[in-house]
């Protein structure tokens, strides 16, 4: 009786579980030899062996330059325009930036008008073509395949409305956009991630929400589902394999094959919105559910995160309160409106999103400096 009784609860528990446990991998803070700005709402990239930590939610930020071998930043070219909420991207010896927010203030940013690339050989900024106007947005993923650019779903109106599921092709070669088949889905705040020859569209929620009694936040709107765009055939579809615990301005980087799902914001009916820890995998070749793997040290939202070396780094975001810069912030911020407290309650209750505590700057270790993880398989 007492076998088949724990049989029983085995079995519940396997039916019950959304995600395979792992002990895969482990996250370790890097120790550099100096010290940079904190910042979120960021991009990583990795060129050529080293990081790019590029945009920042804020006034315009330089372009900060991460060299694994020798544990040191250097500080580049300041950035033409303010721009954040982007997933920037790597082409040769160049980051591309399709989408970002770079005027306005919370909630009614603009997005940029044109895209904009910088050299990391010339340490120059050259502004490229203008966006067309209908498909400007930010909180998009952005992916490489092939020597063109693309970026799926994102944002147009701030964080007050224009979730979409916008799909747009780039050449640099020649400087042109291209509409493509929309997404299934819409999403913002979410990730793109090229493996073989796909593209996945993963994590985001709909910031466009609104909950018409005030009582869900939009933070709640998370997307589990991933779409999957097929280069080959030019078909969308979506995966079976959903996102255990879905989040808002989390990271998402191809290591080996496999997508890798990292960090992010939520709420849920009992806790008020937040960063998070949690780190799933996925091999979209063969897995009908992702994996958990380690946690993060630090819970962090808006964070830029890339792969080099067979390693994941990623940099930056806001770990310390609800989501967000501090609140009466500088432009571009995501910060209450001056002079007192979020309207009905705060981002638990439906409300203008709160930033973590007045004078902390954003950026992943509750202070001033950037803080640096790597993910290391072994």
């Amino acid at each position: 009786m007492i076998k088949a009784f724990v049989t029983c609860l085995l079995l519940a528990a396997t039916t019950n579980t959304t995600f395979a446990q792992s002990d895969i991998g482990h996250w370790q803070l890097v120790k550099t030899k100096n010290k940079i700005g904190a910042r979120s709402e960021c991009s990583l990239v990795a060129v050529e062996g080293k990081l790019y930590l590029i945009g920042g939610d804020g006034p315009a930020e330089p372009v900060d330059v991460y060299d694994p071998k020798t544990l040191t930043w250097t500080k580049k070219a300041m950035a033409p325009v303010v721009m954040h909420h982007l997933q920037a991207v790597g082409l040769d010896n160049k980051v591309y930036v399709l989408d970002a927010f770079f005027d306005g203030n919370f909630p009614s940013q603009t997005p940029m008008p044109n895209v904009y690339s910088y050299d990391t050989k010339l340490d120059t900024w050259n502004k490229l073509a203008e966006i067309p106007a209908d498909r400007r947005r930010a909180g998009a993923g952005e992916a490489v395949y092939n020597g063109k650019l693309y970026l799926v779903c994102g944002i147009t109106h701030g964080h007050s409305s224009g979730t979409n599921s916008m799909f747009d092709e780039y050449d640099p070669a020649t400087n042109t956009w291209t509409s493509l088949p929309d997404a299934p889905h819409i999403r913002d705040h979410s990730m793109a991630v090229v493996v073989g020859d796909k593209l996945y569209s993963v994590g985001g929620r709909n910031t466009s929400y609104r909950d018409p009694n005030n009582v869900i936040p939009f933070f709640r709107q998370v997307m589990l589902d991933v779409d999957c765009y097929d280069f080959k055939t030019g078909k969308w579809s979506t995966l079976a394999a959903k996102l255990p615990m879905g989040t808002g301005g989390g990271t998402a980087v191809n290591l080996d094959n496999k997508i890798y799902y990292i960090g992010g914001e939520r709420a849920t009916d009992t806790t008020p919105n937040g960063p998070q820890k949690d780190v799933y995998y996925l091999d979209p070749a063969k897995d009908n559910e992702w994996t958990k793997a380690a946690d993060l040290n630090i819970a962090r939202n808006g964070v830029g995160g890339t792969v080099l070396d067979h390693k994941i780094y990623i940099a930056g975001g806001a770990g310390g309160g609800q989501g967000g810069p501090p609140p009466n912030g500088k432009p571009g911020m995501q910060g209450p409106p001056p002079g007192g407290n979020p309207p009905n309650g705060g981002a638990l209750n439906g409300g203008t999103p709160m930033g973590p505590p007045p004078g902390q700057r954003p950026g992943g270790n509750g202070g001033g400096d950037i803080s640096l993880e790597v993910f290391i398989l072994k």
